[in-house]
């Protein structure tokens, strides 16, 4: 099977549902893909700007249900991508036998960039951090050494 990405924020509502919509869109088959929650609730639907938001790019993200981060889902993936510097500090403190396979989504390109949590922003916004996430998948995509 291809390899697994598990995309973290902190409810599990806005971007790594949205990080997982694109990838998944972005990677076909090729790749698997998943998401998780610092601070989720369990079985929350995705935000109703993301929902809107990647309708608009023809990726359907209605059947996201959001989960918490566990030692079994950081166990299966081959890569863990929280969205901050911080996400990635504190997931590299509760689960120190990760390390080597933590790595933000904007560490793969040659600068450090966290994608800001859009939560309670506008349409607009969420636009903003979708075409964010997008670029910064592309690049993860050649890292990847996918086509």
């Amino acid at each position: 099977m291809g390899t697994k990405l598990l995309f973290i924020c902190t409810g599990n509502t806005c971007r790594s549902p949205m990080a997982e919509g694109l990838a998944r869109k972005m990677f076909g088959n090729s790749v698997l893909v998943g998401s998780a929650g610092m601070e989720a609730g369990v079985g929350e639907s995705a935000s109703t700007h993301a929902l809107e938001v990647l309708k608009e790019q023809n990726v359907d993200i209605s059947g996201h249900r959001s989960r918490r981060i566990s030692p079994e889902l950081m166990s299966e993936a081959d890569w863990i991508i929280p969205m901050t510097q911080a996400q990635k500090v504190a997931l590299k403190r509760f689960f120190p036998e990760y390390i080597e396979k933590t790595r933000c989504l904007g560490d793969w390109g040659d600068e450090q960039k966290d994608v800001l949590d859009p939560w309670g922003g506008s349409l607009e916004i969420y636009r903003q951090t979708a075409r964010e996430i997008g670029d910064l998948l592309s690049v993860l995509k050649g890292h990847l050494g996918h086509p």
